[in-house]
């Protein structure tokens, strides 16, 4: 009997073992069947054998294989075309000649960037590509290359950027030194390692992530990630709920001074300015759970804008906005136009709710079309714009086409000043909280004509005539023919093709890259027209093609044009996160008071000065041709804002209101402060061994703050900064922990986000 159950011990302990085995199996092969991440490698443009000049013809001598002889000087100009050869990639399928970008550097270090028409791989030498490109620069920013003498070729792909080679621009010579560039002859066989997947994702790559998908990086977050994946936690996201419960805040019947009287502070704080709505953001930001959908949101308030800065507003006003965003952050676009369009803040701001038959007003129509949806020009499937026949840009509406839509926004009012009264409605409150309903009498029952274009299924635009109400006797009638006539609207916008693109390159450039390429908004503009069930404008499939796009994804990124400057609602965000931010005292989590900090930096939460955002999404870098945002409100004022609010959090805290009673009914009660004990550790680990390199310290911060793609030149730097810490400092390795992270911190490697 004792052997018997010996026996069954030991078959239960083999099986339990083997089913532990078999779910580990299981688990890994559900990961990599939800997530193969591709580390994009870098690209190699092909050199002569014995030189660092391109191997390049010229397009009409180009056979389809490896030139036998060369070419060593073009003639700059619209009509010059020639071929590059380009290897180490591993194309997706689809992926075209609009996924790279040649640039031309001159001797006086002018860039341009070509015109990239055609890649094709060679018939014999698959691994090979030939790239046409056209010498001539289509923006022409820095004008056009001269026929002066060499340039120095590069290009990129996914964010990676490749070697450069020298091509006779009109002449050779003119460039003296190519920093140690080495000949890069063509392979004769593919190449070993132009392919990198891997189910999980390295910690490179989770780290470039957690500052796209989430507000920073957090260790509770990276153990997650480590856990399941990338994938499958985007999945995991979608279902997530907001963690803090919203501000207790109720609509008020009058304005601050009859409610609060003169001098109560607290009372006007608390409803009758942002302050209840930028605390509960921002603990959000810094320690709630559901990071995706708050990173989502808050990229969807830029795009659709509505702000407390010129409206006399009350605190729940503006909340009731945002949770818009909330709810359709994961759900359909065409559901977020509608309830955006009903909102009353949003009907505030740009007049739609003062908008009638008589006295229409044309700010809501403007901005639905141009800011929200569609844009002033129509766009190719990739966000580049179509051209007519004299090369410019093709309109997408005129002023008739204004007039005809802002005869459908006509009529609409806070739902209490209309019968049967709202669920949220109440006497003498004019009503913020619910969708604002039709008045029958103000809206315009004439005839409108709408958008006329072709879907990109190849269908016809819906309801691009809306004709006249003719049955409108009735205030049951006129409502109707009203609602009608919005949806359908609402309808003629959102299947119209250039949302596809325009919504994909507002996402990426608000989560991961100011300037993508055209390859990358056309992947993400697909997910947008169809989500592989035939359903159109799916917020999940968008994301999840946005964030897992190899141009997204990888350990890390080389190409200098790729990237964002952090903007400081995410600057702020990122580096407390990094270092396990909380009250000033360090017991319990920070009372989300760091609006100031932001403002400081040119971004007031829920304050946006225009409907415009606090940058424009087409801003240009001065200098360059770079789309990159962000930039529109760095200056010197706001640099020194950035680095100021380093300076604090790193040599010191932001102190309870009151310090150090703290008042519980202070703008900070509690405060907010970092803890170094990790980088102080490596410090100390590095003094203790003796290591001048300061080793465990730089390369610890490399990891977590530069997801470990730090310059050595930058290290150098870093090294020298710390070696400068008095012997007899107090604290040494506090200090020199200090000086690394605010070093790191403010430069430029760091406020890039890469």
């Amino acid at each position: 009997m004792k052997t018997m159950r010996k026996s069954n011990f030991n078959h239960w302990w083999v099986y339990g073992v083997c089913l532990s085995i078999a779910l580990v199996i299981a688990l890994c092969t559900i990961v990599k069947a939800q997530e193969k991440i591709s580390d994009s490698p870098a690209p190699i443009l092909i050199s002569e054998n014995d030189s660092t000049r391109a191997l390049a013809v010229n397009s009409d001598q180009f056979g389809g294989s490896l030139p036998k002889t060369v070419t060593h000087v073009f003639e700059p100009g619209a009509d010059t075309r020639f071929v590059l050869f380009v290897t180490n990639l591993n194309l997706i399928d689809g992926e075209g000649a609009n996924a790279f970008r040649v640039y031309a550097e001159d001797a006086q270090r002018k860039v341009y960037r070509l015109s990239v028409e055609d890649i094709t791989p060679l018939g014999k030498q698959n691994w090979i590509y030939a790239l046409t490109v056209r010498l001539y620069d289509l923006n022409g920013y820095n004008g056009q290359p001269l026929s002066k003498g060499d340039v120095l070729l590069r290009l990129t792909w996914r964010g990676m950027t490749s070697n450069r080679v020298r091509l006779g621009c009109g002449a050779t010579g003119g460039i003296k030194d190519d920093k140690g560039a080495q000949p890069t002859p063509a392979p004769l066989s593919p190449p070993s390692n132009n392919t990198t997947d891997f189910a999980y994702s390295t910690g490179g790559d989770r780290n470039r992530f957690m500052q796209q998908a989430a507000f920073g990086p957090s260790a509770t977050l990276d153990f997650r990630l480590r856990q399941i994946g990338i994938g499958r936690w985007i999945d995991e996201q979608f279902n997530k709920q907001p963690t803090f419960p919203y501000p207790n805040v109720s609509l008020q019947s009058g304005n601050a001074q009859q409610i609060c009287g003169i001098g109560n502070r607290i009372c006007i704080r608390d409803s009758f300015s942002e302050y209840p709505n930028q605390n509960w953001m921002f603990k959000e930001a810094l320690y709630g759970d559901d990071q995706l959908r708050r990173r989502v949101s808050w990229a969807l308030a830029q795009i659709w804008v509505a702000s407390a800065f010129d409206t006399a507003t009350q605190t729940r006003r503006m909340l009731e906005y945002y949770k818009i965003f909330d709810r359709n952050a994961f759900g359909n676009w065409r559901d977020l136009m509608q309830e955006m369009t009903l909102n009353p803040q949003m009907g505030d701001y740009l007049d739609m709710m003062r908008s009638t038959n008589v006295n229409p007003n044309e700010n809501y129509p403007r901005e639905v079309l141009q800011l929200f949806n569609v844009g002033l020009f129509m766009l190719n499937q990739d966000g580049t714009p179509i051209l007519n026949q004299q090369g410019l840009p093709v309109s997408t509406y005129d002023q008739d086409k204004i007039t005809n839509f802002t005869k459908v926004f006509t009529g609409w009012t806070p739902c209490n000043q209309v019968t049967p009264a709202c669920p949220n409605a109440t006497v003498g409150v004019v009503n913020f909280i619910d969708p604002m309903r039709l008045n029958a009498n103000n809206h315009d029952l004439t005839a409108k004509s709408l958008f006329a274009y072709t879907q990109v299924n190849g269908q016809p635009a819906p309801y691009s005539q809306i004709p006249a109400c003719l049955n409108c006797t009735t205030d049951a009638n006129r409502v109707a023919y009203g609602n009608a006539s919005l949806s359908q609207t609402l309808d003629n916008v959102f299947y119209h093709p250039n949302v596809g693109p325009f919504v994909a390159t507002r996402l990426i450039q608000h989560l991961v890259t100011g300037d993508p390429s055209p390859a990358y908004v056309a992947r993400v503009a697909a997910a947008f027209n169809d989500n592989g069930q035939g359903v159109r404008g799916d917020m999940k499939t968008v994301i999840r093609a946005v964030l897992l796009d190899p141009e997204a994804r990888g350990s890390q990124k080389t190409a200098p044009d790729y990237g964002k400057l952090r903007e400081p609602f995410q600057l702020v965000t990122n580096l407390l996160r990094q270092f396990d931010v909380k009250s000033a005292d360090q017991t319990q989590q920070s009372d989300g008071y760091l609006n100031p900090q932001t403002m400081a930096m040119g971004e007031d939460i829920w304050n946006s000065p225009t409907v415009f955002n606090y940058f424009s999404s087409n801003y240009i870098l001065p200098g360059t041709d770079l789309n990159e945002p962000e930039f529109g409100i760095f200056n010197s004022g706001t640099s020194f804002a950035r680095s100021n609010f380093v300076n604090t959090m790193v040599y010191g805290k932001i102190p309870c209101t009151g310090s150090p009673t703290c008042s519980p009914t202070g703008n900070a009660p509690l405060g907010t402060s970092i803890s170094l004990a990790e980088p102080q550790g490596w410090a100390q680990a590095d003094l203790n061994a003796g290591d001048t390199n300061y080793t465990q310290l730089v390369e610890g911060l490399n990891n977590k703050m530069m997801h470990g793609a730090m310059s050595d030149q930058m290290k150098t730097r870093i090294r020298a900064g710390v070696q400068m810490v008095p012997t007899g400092a107090l604290n040494r390795a506090l200090a020199q922990a200090q000086q690394a992270v605010y070093l790191i911190a403010t430069s430029s490697q760091y406020q890039v986000q890469r």
